[in-house]
């Protein structure tokens, strides 16, 4: 009897646990992916005025259904499209600018150009100008509208059904890149798999380390050749900020050590002491691994900057020609 009990408590127990982990499940997903919101300069038709009411909305729209974005990252974006139907100037006094107006939401990766989801949504204002009317449209926007949850939900799943088709030719651009040492951009498409594509997110994650680690070897290969070059030129303090660049995992570090020890002998030897560089060190394997992850990141997140998102530098010509 004690035993029957104890079997239906586990299988309680259990039936408790799977359900706790799918929802927890459930909840990370929204966690991984977030959309940030942009209103291009392409939109032309979009007031200024606007812009920034819209996209209010947007990260509204978001939020409310779990994807807002909270970091720098635009590389998926909510961005608009507006069509005004009909403007009308109405019988009152003071006479007022009516408008009917098509809005459209799209759940894009702007990098790869790709529409994972859209919504169309009617927006009627009214105002003193044309400008004021657009705004009264954009502003009777409801962000709580039932379509935009199935909007939200379809985009996350056309993302993630997106990177796991495409796993195998992103993964073979990033290693076709590597190859011509555009070790940056690889690392960047690598990282930029969502988590909750876990099995290609694993791949991509263990090809990012091995092209990390040929970039980082070809960075201190460089890095070395700086600091001999301002050594062999006394230039003590030049050689310490090329090797300052130079990390335990790359592979010329106990070059660059020797390197150190020799600078350093020198300046004893002619009596300065000021000179007091120490090469950094890691100081256990997993220290170096947390390390090399933090690096990797950063390598992509640097190269995404300078190519994309200081300056949004988007073609948005894909999305907004048809408008």
């Amino acid at each position: 009897k004690m035993k029957k009990i104890l079997s239906l408590l586990l299988l309680v127990l259990a039936v408790y646990s799977a359900q706790a982990q799918n929802t927890l499940g459930k909840t990370d997903d929204i966690g991984r992916i977030a959309l940030a919101v942009m209103v291009p300069d392409m939109a032309e038709n979009i007031p200024a005025g606007a812009k920034q009411l819209l996209e209010n909305k947007m990260m509204q729209i978001a939020t409310i259904n779990g994807l807002g974005a909270g970091g720098m990252d635009p590389r998926f974006c909510i961005v608009p499209m507006v069509n005004v139907l009909t403007k009308d100037v109405t019988p009152t006094a003071p006479p007022m600018i009516a408008m009917n107006m098509e809005i459209t939401f799209y759940i894009v990766d702007a990098i790869s150009q790709t529409i994972f989801a859209q919504s169309t949504i009617a927006g009627k204002g009214v105002g003193q100008t044309e400008d004021k009317a657009f705004i009264s449209g954009i502003r009777n926007v409801n962000v709580r509208a039932g379509q935009f949850k199935g909007f939200i939900e379809s985009g996350k799943t056309k993302i993630i059904e997106y990177y796991n088709s495409k796993c195998d030719a992103i993964i073979k651009q990033a290693q076709a890149l590597a190859g011509r040492k555009s070790y940056e951009e690889a690392l960047f498409n690598l990282m930029s798999i969502p988590d909750v594509c876990r099995e290609c997110y694993d791949k991509c994650m263990d090809l990012s380390t091995d092209i990390y680690k040929e970039y980082a070897n070809y960075k201190c290969t460089q890095y070395l050749s700086a600091a001999r070059a301002a050594w062999a030129n006394m230039d003590a303090d030049l050689a310490a900020a090329n090797l300052g660049k130079i990390t335990p995992d790359m592979a010329c570090y106990n070059d660059a050590v020797k390197l150190t020890d020799q600078i350093t002998r020198k300046m004893i030897a002619d009596g300065a002491n000021v000179w007091n560089y120490k090469m950094k060190r890691y100081d256990d394997a997993v220290e170096t691994e947390r390390l090399i992850i933090r690096a990797k990141r950063d390598v992509a997140v640097a190269w995404a900057y300078a190519t994309y998102w200081n300056n949004y530098n988007y073609n948005w010509g894909w999305l907004y020609r048809y408008r």
